[in-house]
């Protein structure tokens, strides 16, 4: 399993990804130094030329869907409706755009529409039979200046990560486990997946599974 390209410890704030609550005790060492896993692999280059997509279409889910969205690092909540068969509305996009921002450095970005829809269905798989579903957000966009940062501190980290366009998430449900959260994600991504310890990347990539 790769080591995301996100910090090992933030030692400002004392966060990291190795719990289940994207936190890290400052005396666990032996997770501070977990670095035995596969690299994320660099996209080629190209993808950077491309745009995100910002026109919405339907979501096309099949229920309607009540999201509660945690972020793990800062521990900010966004509760989200999601209705069946309806677009995703311009105010409710601006809003994930700055929950998804890069919290290190406030940064906004618009977060890419496919890539949302993708989310949005993976989301409401694991649901069940449920209309709604906690969802913890381990990372989302990542400036250019924070992946720079984070290539410092770790040779994992990718340099031309799908992070800093806007185009990747890392989250974890905690009624599944990784391996379950990773089946659905394959089900319906075509684009990167990678599967690791505490959570599951997605992005609107290349096709690339690790």
């Amino acid at each position: 399993m790769a080591l995301e390209a996100s910090p090992l410890v933030d030692l400002d704030r004392g966060l990291g990804l190795f719990s289940s609550h994207g936190h890290l005790s400052s005396n666990n060492t032996n997770a501070k130094l977990m670095l035995l896993h596969d690299p994320e692999p660099e996209p080629e280059l190209n993808i950077f030329n491309q745009l995100s997509t910002t026109e919405f279409g339907p979501i096309g889910l099949e229920k309607d869907l009540q999201l509660s969205l945690l972020n793990a690092n800062t521990n900010e909540v966004m509760d989200l409706t999601l209705s069946k068969d309806k677009k995703l509305s311009l105010e409710k996009h601006r809003l994930l755009n700055r929950f998804f921002k890069d919290w290190r450095t406030g940064e906004v970005t618009h977060i890419d529409s496919q890539l949302l829809s993708i989310f949005f269905k993976i989301c409401t798989e694991c649901s069940g039979s449920k209309n709604s579903l906690r969802v913890n957000i381990h990372s989302a966009f990542r400036s250019k200046q924070t992946n720079e940062t984070l290539r410092k501190n770790s040779v994992k980290v990718a340099r031309n990560s799908m992070h800093i366009l806007g185009k990747a998430l890392d989250f974890s449900v905690p009624s599944l486990s990784t391996v379950q959260l990773a089946r659905n994600v394959k089900r319906h991504s075509k684009g990167g997946v990678g599967v690791y310890d505490t959570f599951v990347h997605l992005d609107s990539g290349p096709r690339r599974v690790w």
